[in-house]
């Protein structure tokens, strides 16, 4: 039987998720648009080999996983109910498996507009979580992600900071300040001031996540041209054209160089860029 990370399949937008392509084995950063910014991807941390908790990959998983890539979320939700009766109905069902399936389908109802239910299913998840793995493992900050991410949502910006907060509490203490999965976590928390028209505050984090990325990842990665972009974006905010058209520009010039022309991110940098020239 195939196996998948729960680690993994925790992290929201992926599997019955929707905004990212879905890819189990690797979890990415968001993608910039150029509509208002929402929050980023986290990066999985790095944990021995000895922690990791495996869910097993059923064919209704499989199904769900499919059904997502299709952006069929209501189905992906139905195959993630149905793997989830068929395993409380088991006489010893596996924490395992359901914690992974209450996220997925939590992730799924989040992704179809359901929020409410959303919330209910990862709350779940996360309940079982701290009940087996404790409360300052890396799949708790994952939970505390998605469930931020519902909030952040249904508009709900201090529940999704809050959230955000415990999740980088986590992150920090378990993988230290400079891990590239804590710039996310920093991205994220600057995208809930970001929205509440705290521009200031957005910055500040935007620019600690873009400080760690490039001591990182480089120059030249395309999750530091994203960095950029969300650093540009918040200026473009605050009226600092002059300073908005450089960030974006930069952005622009990485994907252009890494990614191509035809590449959606390469697309929405240079669609903003355009239309701060006008």
């Amino acid at each position: 039987m195939k196996q998948i990370l729960i680690m993994i399949a925790a992290v929201v937008l992926q599997g019955c998720g929707k905004q990212v392509p879905a890819q189990q084995a690797k979890v990415q950063d968001a993608k910039p648009t150029t509509q208002p910014p929402v929050a980023e991807i986290k990066q999985p941390p790095a944990i021995p080999k000895a922690e990791l908790t495996e869910a097993k990959l059923t064919p209704g998983m499989i199904a769900a996983k499919k059904a997502h890539e299709a952006g069929n979320y209501l189905e992906a939700a139905r195959f993630c109910s149905m793997e989830l009766a068929a395993e409380e109905a088991k006489p010893a069902p596996s924490w395992v498996q359901l914690s992974y399936l209450y996220n997925e389908l939590g992730r799924a109802l989040d992704n179809a507009g359901l929020y409410n239910k959303a919330l209910e299913h990862h709350q779940k998840s996360l309940a079982i979580v701290l009940k087996q793995l404790g409360p300052e493992h890396p799949i708790a900050s994952f939970n505390y992600n998605n469930i931020g991410l519902v909030h952040h949502n249904k508009d709900e910006y201090d529940k999704a900071l809050e959230n955000y907060q415990k999740a980088l509490e986590i992150d920090v203490k378990r993988l230290g300040p400079e891990h590239p999965g804590v710039a996310t976590s920093y991205i994220n928390i600057g995208s809930v001031h970001h929205v509440k028209g705290d521009y200031d505050k957005a910055l500040e984090n935007f620019q600690r996540a873009l400080g760690m990325k490039l001591k990182q990842l480089g120059l030249e990665h395309p999750d530091v041209a994203r960095s950029y972009w969300w650093i540009g974006v918040a200026l473009k905010e605050k009226n600092d054209i002059s300073k908005a058209k450089e960030f974006i520009g930069k952005s622009h010039t990485i994907f252009l160089k890494k990614l191509g022309p035809n590449h959606p991110d390469t697309k929405n940098a240079k669609a903003e860029l355009d239309a701060l020239k006008e």
